[in-house]
């Protein structure tokens, strides 16, 4: 699976976190105590929050990943179904040979074989009448 940046530099906040709650946390502690100072802020608190907000990014990352992959995938289905026989063919279509009905939808038959159907994405337009049927289901 590819991450992108965003998804990337929360895992490194991740793993900063946790060095610094292992070994960071406990160190200024020790630091603190030996020289009769207390610290100012809780550094284990600091640390839990940094993992936190180290895997709000990465979600954050994967999320923008996946919904623009959802949104080329859905761009393309839009776009391919706006231009229906242009996969088909490019002769003009000259003659209707007949009109009906396939599984509650209706079609045109064209004379070069070509067949439109009335489908759940729109009018689309099929090579033959088999390949209208199997897409139809």
């Amino acid at each position: 699976m590819a991450f992108d940046r965003l998804t990337w530099i929360g895992f490194m906040v991740v793993a900063f976190g946790w060095a610094l709650l292992l070994s960071g946390a406990p160190t200024l502690q020790i630091f603190a105590a030996a020289i009769g100072h207390k610290m100012p802020f809780d550094m284990p608190v600091i640390a839990q929050a940094t993992i936190l907000s180290g895997f709000g990014l990465a979600i954050l990352g994967a999320l923008q990943t996946g919904f623009s992959a959802l949104k080329n995938f859905f761009d393309t289905v839009l776009e391919r179904t706006s231009r229906p026989g242009e996969a088909v063919s490019k002769k003009p279509v000259t003659k209707v040979v007949e009109r009906g009905r396939l599984k509650d939808r209706p079609y045109i038959l064209f004379g070069d074989g070509s067949i439109e159907v009335e489908t759940l994405l729109g009018q689309r337009r099929f090579a033959s009448f088999k390949d209208a049927r199997e897409f139809i289901g």
